[in-house]
C-alpha cells in the first residue's frame, strides 16, 4: 500500500509539474524592464524617441538588435527606423542642475555643492549645464555653458536660508531649456517640500515637462516629500534618488549618468499629419523569453522651419540683378516659396532650389522690404524679412566741391562704385568733353588757364559693362591768372568790337551790296547774307554766318555746326535749311522743340529778320 501510494504522489506530482507553467520563465517574461523616456515631435514629421531596457537587475541591455523590436502609431506599423545607442552619438547633454538652498537645506548643501561638482566634472566636453538656486523664488547663478570653472565658482558662492519654491524653480529651468536641440535635463537636489509660495502647481509643471521634452531627475535629500519626487520622475521621463545620506549623493549622481549614457535613440519620419493633436506610440521589445511594450502620446506639432540668407545681410546696399539664395531647414519637403516686396506680391517659387534673381533697376533707389513664406509638404510655415538698400548701378563723385574756385592745373580724383566693372569714364567741361579714361585709377588733369575766369559746368559720365550709367556735375569757378589782366582787357575789347562795331558794318555792308538775282530777303547768290548772333549759349556774341544747304545745330560740339549749350540740348536738336523766302529752321526730335519768339515748334518755321531763336540753354538773333 505504501508501495502503490508512493507511486501514485509521483504521477500526481509528475501531472501537477506538467500543466503548471515553468515559474523561472515567467519571472523572466516579466522581469526586463522596457521605458520610454520621451518621445519627441519637436521637429515633426521626424520622431525621435529616448527610451531604456534593464535587466532583472536593473543594468542596461547593451547591444540591442533593431528586428527585436516594433513599433507604431496609433495601432499602424512603422517599419522605417533607426536605434542608436546614445553612447555612440554625439549627440551633447544640456542640464540644468536646481539646488534647494532654503533653511532647511543647512545641514546637506556643503556635500550637496561637493557631489555636484563630481557630477559636472564626469560630463562630456560638448555637455552644456547651467545651476538655479532657490529659496522663496529661483535665481539663475550661471547660464549654461561649458566653462566648468564658472560653473564651480557659481556652487561655492552658493548659501541656505529660507523658505522653499520648489515648483516655480522647476518651470524656470525648464524654461532655460526650450530652445535647446540637445537632450534636455532638470535634476533637482531637495527635500521635496513645496512651502505653498510657488505660482505654479504640481500638475503644471509635469505638463511644462512633458510639453518642452525636459525630463526630471530629483535627489531627495533628508526628511523627503516621497511622493513629490517619484511622481515628478515617473511622469516626466526621469527616475528618482530618494533618501540617500550624505555620502550616497555622489553615487545618486552618477547613477544619473549611467542612466543618461546608456539609453538608446529611435528615430524615423512620421505618417502622420500635423494636425495638433495627440497620438499614441508604442514599442515592442521581444527577447527570446517573451515581449515587453510601453506607450506614449505625443503631439503632431507643426515642425520648426528656420530661413536665412548667407549672402545678404539686413540694410545691405545692392544695385542691379540681386540672387535670392535662401538657406531653409525644414522638417520635411519644401512645397513653395512666397516672395512678397514692400507688401505686394512680386512671385511664388514652387520648386527647387527656390532662388531667386531680382532686378533692382525695376525700383525707386532706396530701402524696399522683402517678405519670405515657406511652406514644406506637411503644412508648416515660417517667414522671413530682409531690407534692401537700392543704390545706383553706377555712382560717381570727386573732390570738387560745388562753387568752388580753382586756378592752374587741377588733378581731379574720382571715386566710382559699379558691381559689374567700369567700360569707360568721360570728363565734361561746358557740356564739351575734354579727356576719357579707361583704367583705374580714374583721374583728370584739368588746365584752367585755358578757360575764361568764372563760373563752369564739370561734368563726369561713367559707363559699366552693361551701359549702365552714372554721372556727377557741379559748377565751379575758375580763378583769373595772374599777370593777365592785360589779356583779358584786350579779349573784352574784343568782345564790345564782336558785339557792337562789327554787326553795325556788316549792316552798311549789307544795304550797300547788291546781287543779280532776289529770292525774298536773300540772295540766290553766292551768300545769303544770313546769319545767327549768339546771344547766350557756348560761345555769346559769336556771329555765326549761314552758308550752306544744311546748317545743324546740336550739343556735340565736332558733330554739328553750331553747338548747342546745355543737357536739354539734343546731341542732333535742330536743322536750318535755305528757303525761297530766306531760312527755315525745323526740330529733329519731338521731345525738344525750338522756341521762336517765345513759341514753340517741332514743325518746319520760316524765319524772319529780328527773330529771336531758343535751343537748349543757347539763344540766337536772326539777321538777314
Amino acid at each position: 500500500m505504501n508501495k502503490f501510494l508512493s507511486s501514485l504522489l509521483t504521477i500526481i506530482l509528475l501531472s501537477v509539474s506538467f500543466f503548471v507553467p515553468n515559474a523561472s520563465t515567467t519571472a523572466q517574461s516579466t522581469s526586463v524592464n522596457l521605458q520610454l523616456i520621451s518621445v519627441d515631435s519637436s521637429a515633426f514629421p521626424k520622431v525621435k524617441v529616448n527610451f531604456s531596457v534593464s535587466d532583472p537587475q536593473g543594468f542596461p541591455v547593451e547591444d540591442l538588435a533593431e528586428d527585436s523590436f516594433t513599433i507604431s502609431e496609433d495601432n499602424k506599423s512603422i517599419s522605417d527606423f533607426s536605434i542608436t545607442p546614445f553612447n555612440n552619438t554625439e549627440s551633447p547633454l544640456a542640464i540644468v542642475l536646481v539646488l534647494d538652498t532654503s533653511g532647511s537645506m543647512v545641514p546637506s548643501l556643503a556635500n550637496s555643492i561637493s557631489a555636484a561638482k563630481e557630477f559636472i566634472s564626469t560630463l562630456g566636453p560638448n555637455d552644456q549645464v547651467a545651476l538655479i538656486a532657490f529659496k522663496e523664488k529661483p535665481i539663475i547663478v550661471q547660464e549654461l555653458t561649458t566653462d566648468r570653472g564658472l560653473l564651480t565658482q557659481a556652487l561655492d558662492e552658493l548659501t541656505a536660508i529660507g523658505d522653499s519654491a520648489l515648483f516655480d524653480s522647476v518651470v524656470e529651468a525648464i524654461g532655460m531649456l526650450k530652445p535647446r536641440t540637445e537632450r534636455k535635463i532638470v535634476v533637482v537636489i531637495t527635500d521635496g517640500y513645496e512651502t505653498g509660495i510657488s505660482s505654479f502647481t504640481f500638475d503644471q509643471v509635469v505638463n511644462e515637462s512633458v510639453r518642452w521634452s525636459t525630463h526630471l531627475y530629483p535627489i531627495g535629500i533628508g526628511g523627503v516629500n516621497l511622493a513629490n519626487l517619484e511622481k515628478l520622475a515617473k511622469l516626466t521621463g526621469g527616475f528618482a534618488q530618494i533618501n540617500p545620506d550624505d555620502s550616497a549623493i555622489s553615487e545618486a549622481f552618477g547613477n544619473i549618468l549611467g542612466n543618461l549614457r546608456n539609453q538608446y535613440l529611435l528615430e524615423y519620419e512620421s505618417d502622420l499629419q500635423a494636425d495638433g493633436t495627440e497620438h499614441e506610440f508604442l514599442i515592442n521589445y521581444q527577447y527570446p523569453e517573451g515581449t515587453v511594450s510601453d506607450s506614449q502620446r505625443f503631439v503632431a506639432t507643426p515642425g520648426s522651419i528656420s530661413i536665412s540668407f548667407p549672402d545678404l545681410t539686413d540694410g545691405q546696399e545692392v544695385s542691379g540683378s540681386v540672387r535670392f539664395s535662401p538657406s531653409i531647414l525644414a522638417p520635411a519637403a519644401i512645397r513653395e516659396m512666397d516672395i512678397k516686396v514692400d507688401q505686394l506680391p512680386l512671385t511664388k517659387i514652387l520648386a527647387a532650389p527656390f532662388e531667386y534673381v531680382w532686378d533692382s533697376k525695376l525700383v525707386e533707389t532706396g530701402l524696399h522690404d522683402f517678405d519670405f513664406t515657406i511652406t514644406d509638404a506637411v503644412g508648416n510655415t515660417a517667414s522671413q524679412s530682409i531690407t534692401l538698400n537700392v543704390v545706383p548701378p553706377v555712382t560717381v563723385s570727386s573732390n570738387l566741391i560745388a562753387d568752388q574756385t580753382l586756378a592752374g592745373k587741377v588733378t581731379i580724383p574720382l571715386d566710382i562704385k559699379a558691381a559689374l566693372g567700369i567700360g569707360n569714364v568721360e570728363f565734361y567741361v561746358d557740356q564739351v568733353k575734354i579727356a576719357e579714361d579707361t583704367e583705374f585709377p580714374y583721374e583728370f588733369e584739368w588746365n584752367t588757364t585755358k578757360y575764361s575766369p568764372g563760373y563752369h559746368d564739370i561734368q563726369f559720365i561713367a559707363t559699366d559693362l552693361e551701359q549702365n550709367v552714372g554721372e556727377s556735375q557741379l559748377r565751379v569757378n575758375v580763378e583769373m591768372q595772374k599777370n593777365s589782366s592785360l589779356i583779358w582787357l584786350g579779349l573784352l575789347t574784343l568782345l564790345i568790337a564782336i558785339d557792337v562795331i562789327i554787326p553795325i558794318a556788316r549792316k552798311k555792308n549789307r544795304l550797300a551790296k547788291k546781287s543779280t538775282t532776289q529770292v525774298g530777303h536773300l540772295s540766290v547768290g553766292s551768300e545769303k547774307n544770313a546769319a545767327l548772333v549768339e546771344r547766350e549759349g557756348m560761345d555769346p556774341g559769336h556771329v555765326w554766318q549761314l552758308k550752306g544747304n544744311e546748317i545743324r545745330l546740336g550739343r556735340k560740339v565736332d558733330e554739328n555746326d553750331i553747338p548747342l549749350k546745355g543737357l536739354s540740348a539734343s546731341r542732333f536738336h535742330a536743322v536750318l535749311r535755305p528757303h525761297t523766302d530766306g531760312y527755315v529752321i525745323q526740330a529733329l526730335h519731338v521731345e525738344n522743340p525750338i522756341y521762336v519768339n517765345g513759341i514753340p515748334n517741332i514743325e518746319q518755321v520760316a524765319l524772319k529778320n529780328g527773330d529771336l531763336i531758343k535751343a537748349g540753354e543757347s539763344e540766337f538773333l536772326f539777321e538777314e
